[in-house]
């Protein structure tokens, strides 16, 4: 049950930020570092990848994160 608190309480309004934003945060570097664990295990890189995709590789425009890029 949530205690009773008068509206525009700043305090609460600070508690649930920091419940809310630290919740997004912690899961945020949980899923990097298991990630970074798995891409150590196997060997798996970014160079490696773009080796894969060879020379010949097509430029293209990717969005990505709110803007368009070229993708060299």
């Amino acid at each position: 049950m949530l205690p009773e608190t008068p509206p525009g309480d700043a305090l609460w309004a600070l508690t649930v930020a920091v419940i809310y934003f630290g919740s997004v945060v912690a899961f945020g570097a949980t899923t990097r570092i298991v990630c970074a664990r798995l891409m150590r295990r196997h060997g798996a890189d970014l160079v490696n990848v773009q080796e894969q995709a060879g020379s010949n590789r097509r430029e293209r425009e990717v969005f990505l994160l709110g803007f368009w890029r070229k993708e060299r």
